[in-house]
């Protein structure tokens, strides 16, 4: 029995940092995805490296062709911008309710969550950024104060991410991420509600 859940868990972290990697742009739409070179990349078996793809099947992050295998996913173009209009939609109207909220503490607490992800540029792969990005945005948003409204946000950020145009595939873009996160803190000591707004908006859309 303990054997079957470290199973489980290894494969549940294998799906994890594969998903992880599509999102952020480590593969581009359409790359394929050989089994060889995965085993290698994350360290894994072949019967968990197929378990981790067909469950991302199942999430459309990419697709199985027969008798040739499996690649990331292509883009969908509309929903993308469905999504991405949301997420505006949401995300702006955040800006005020961060700005208002938000004490010292919580601007210090952003600053040196912007630094770590900062820091993790350097690093390997998009594990680091990918985590270090959500606990920034995570953070960010739980200023709000608003449970409801943080964590719809944090799921359609979760869900638009495969839909990326790739700024993460280039330290220039993710250096570029960087700059636009203590660009929110910067207008959030401001106490500029419009300017967090913008550097938000503007954020969102650079994806």
């Amino acid at each position: 029995m303990a054997k079957s859940h470290e199973a489980a868990e290894q494969l549940a972290q294998l799906i994890t940092t594969i998903r992880r990697d599509i999102i952020f742009g480590a593969y581009a739409p359409g790359t394929w995805l050989k089994l060889s070179e995965l085993q290698h990349q994350y360290d894994a078996s072949p019967f968990h490296i197929r378990r981790a793809l067909d469950h991302l099947k199942n999430d459309k992050l990419v697709d199985h062709v027969a008798n040739a295998g499996f690649r990331v996913a292509t883009l969908d173009v509309t929903t993308r911008n469905e999504t991405l209009f949301v997420r505006i939609l949401l995300e702006r109207s955040a800006a005020p309710l961060i700005t208002a909220r938000a004490d010292a503490a919580d601007i210090a607490e952003l600053r040196r969550l912007a630094l770590i992800f900062e820091a993790s540029i350097s690093e390997d792969g998009r594990q680091a950024q990918a985590h270090a990005n959500h606990n920034f945005h995570s953070y960010l948003y739980s200023l709000t104060r608003n449970t409801v409204l943080s964590e719809t946000i944090n799921e359609m950020r979760n869900r638009s991410g495969q839909f990326t145009t790739g700024r993460w595939r280039s330290v220039e873009g993710l250096q570029a991420s960087s700059r636009d996160h203590f660009a929110i803190v910067a207008a959030i000591e401001e106490r500029d509600p419009y300017e967090v707004e913008q550097a938000i908006v503007g954020h969102i859309k650079a994806f």
